[in-house]
């Protein structure tokens, strides 16, 4: 039971916005930090795994965003862990052994992006959430009816084909995600995890605004149902509808997050395979990554 309600609430971030959501550049904790005892029952703490994909409705794509979550329910706190795309890891079966980690998902889907993470870093996925480019558009508009507010540069203007001006815009579904995908800049993934990082803390805010009225409230398995088919996941919609009221008004205290690889544990290398990618240094990175998830 204690797996499901963990899943319950990582699927009202998800709703919130945070599946789409790789984390900034920086390593370390973010939000308020608090010290805790030691939790008896590890076996309650499941770990997941939220993917954006590369796709508009193929039956192919790429990974576009690799997260993953484990909430401590005692502690009430949560840690999420962003893998850039472009590490460079062992694929499991893979002919020529090593490629960037977002290739894994387009080789042999979900369970061999699992066995790809298990493999790197030592980590174990329990359950997984995946969500595409039709889906993100749908779960903007879902979430914020209204659009978000943000602050628009004419290069992203001229790359990526938005219908704005510069400076503060409102931006819906397909604006938005075009928004959230610019990185042809000095900046790079970098610069777009940020982006997305502050899209997602505004579609955030706008779902609890949506929910936190008595007619918001009646409305919310509505939200979620039709947010959760938007999703494609291995948790049973009757859980979640269950439990989604509970959920939102117990959200997690800390949020603590991590983005792999790490600060001074890698470096750009070109392959003529791979093109561009991380190369990590991989006993690093699996031990920050274990680190990070052992409290």
């Amino acid at each position: 039971m204690k797996e499901k309600v963990l899943f319950i609430y990582l699927m009202v971030l998800i709703l919130a916005g945070c599946t789409y959501a790789p984390l900034p550049k920086q390593n370390g904790n973010a939000g308020t930090e608090k010290k805790f005892t030691k939790v008896d029952n590890p076996e309650s703490e499941k770990t997941f795994l939220f993917i954006g994909v590369d796709s508009r409705g193929e039956k192919k794509s790429r990974s576009d965003a690799i997260m993953l979550a484990k909430y401590y329910p005692e502690q009430e706190k949560l840690k999420l862990a962003s893998i850039m795309r472009d590490s460079y890891v062992k694929i499991p079966g893979y002919k020529s052994g090593y490629n960037k980690i977002n290739a894994a998902y387009y080789y042999g889907g979900r369970e061999l992006l699992k066995k790809t993470i298990r493999e790197n870093f030592g980590v174990k996925v329990d359950h997984v959430a995946v969500i595409d480019f039709q889906g993100f558009v749908k779960m903007v508009d879902l979430l914020a009816p209204e659009g978000v507010v943000v602050d628009v540069d004419q290069e992203i203007i001229d790359d990526m084909s938005i219908q704005a001006s510069i400076g503060e815009n409102v931006l819906h579904g397909e604006e938005l995600l075009k928004y959230v995908r610019f990185r042809h800049d000095d900046e790079s993934d970098f610069g777009r995890v940020e982006r997305q990082q502050e899209v997602m803390v505004q579609l955030k805010t706008g779902f609890i605004n949506q929910i936190s009225s008595f007619e918001g409230m009646v409305a919310l398995p509505d939200i979620i149902e039709q947010g959760l088919s938007y999703l494609d996941t291995d948790i049973g919609l009757k859980t979640i509808m269950e439990m989604g009221p509970k959920v939102v008004f117990h959200t997690p205290d800390t949020v603590e997050t991590l983005r792999v690889p790490v600060e001074g544990s890698f470096k750009d290398e070109v392959y003529p395979e791979t093109g561009a990618v991380l190369e990590m240094d991989s006993a690093k990175n699996k031990k920050a990554l274990q680190d990070f998830f052992s409290k």
